[in-house]
C-alpha cells in the first residue's frame, strides 16, 4: 500500500515539473517581434551606454562665452582601474556625441596598465598622449585625474608614457612631477572645490 502511494506521489510531481517546464522545438522557428530584444550596446559601436554606477569625466556640450567643462557620464563597468580608465579612452558614445559631448585625449591612446600603489594610481599610457599640448593637454589629463580619482581610496595619480614618468602640466600650466589630484584643476568641474568650513563663531561667557 505504501510502495503504490509512493508511486503514485512521484508520478504526479513528474507530471507538474513537466508542465512547469520549457517546451522544446522539432525545429528553429521565428521569434515574436514582441518578444525580441537588443543584444549588447545596440548602435553604439565604439563606447559604453550611459547607464551603470562607475563614471568617467568628458567635455561637456561647448556654450558660448563659457570656458570648457568637465562632465562625468554614467559607464556600466567595474569600478577598477583598467576597467574605468579603458572606458574613458573609448571616448563618448554615439549618443553623447550627437549632445555634443567631447573628449581631449586622442584616438587611439591605449592604457598599457594601471595599478594602486597606496592612495596612488600609476597609469601606464601610450605615447599618442605626447601628442598634444596647451590646453588641450591640461585637459585631456584632467580627465584621467577625475576619472581615477572616482575609484575608491584614490587620492593621487602619476601618468606614465611607456613606462616613463613624466611632468604634466596642472590647471595653472604649470608641470609638475608631483602625483596630481583634482585639487591641481580648479574650475574644470564646477563641484571640484569643496565650501571652506565657516569660521566658528564666538561664543559668550
Amino acid at each position: 500500500m505504501k510502495r503504490a502511494h509512493g508511486m503514485m506521489l512521484a508520478l504526479l510531481v513528474t507530471v507538474g515539473t513537466a508542465g512547469c517546464g520549457i517546451a522544446s522545438d522539432d525545429g528553429p522557428r521565428d521569434i515574436a517581434a514582441a518578444d525580441q530584444v537588443e543584444l549588447g550596446l545596440g548602435s553604439d559601436s565604439n563606447a559604453g551606454a550611459a547607464i551603470g554606477t562607475a563614471r568617467v569625466y568628458f567635455l561637456s556640450p561647448e556654450v558660448v562665452g563659457q570656458a570648457a567643462l568637465l562632465e562625468s557620464v554614467a559607464r556600466d563597468v567595474a569600478e577598477t582601474p583598467t576597467a574605468l580608465l579603458q572606458a574613458l579612452l573609448a571616448g563618448p558614445n554615439q549618443t553623447e556625441q550627437a549632445n555634443q559631448f567631447r573628449t581631449a585625449l586622442p584616438a587611439g591612446t591605449e592604457l598599457l596598465d594601471a595599478r594602486r600603489q597606496g592612495f596612488v594610481l600609476r597609469v601606464d599610457l601610450s605615447d599618442a598622449v605626447l601628442e598634444l599640448s596647451g590646453q588641450v593637454l591640461i585637459t585631456a589629463i584632467a580627465q584621467i585625474v577625475f576619472t581615477a580619482s572616482e575609484i575608491d581610496g584614490v587620492r593621487g595619480v602619476t601618468i606614465l608614457v611607456a613606462g616613463a614618468d613624466q611632468q604634466w602640466p596642472v590647471g595653472s600650466g604649470e608641470l609638475s612631477s608631483t602625483p596630481l589630484t583634482v585639487y591641481d584643476y580648479p574650475g574644470l568641474v564646477p563641484s571640484s572645490q569643496p565650501d571652506y568650513p565657516p569660521f566658528p563663531s564666538p561664543t559668550t561667557a
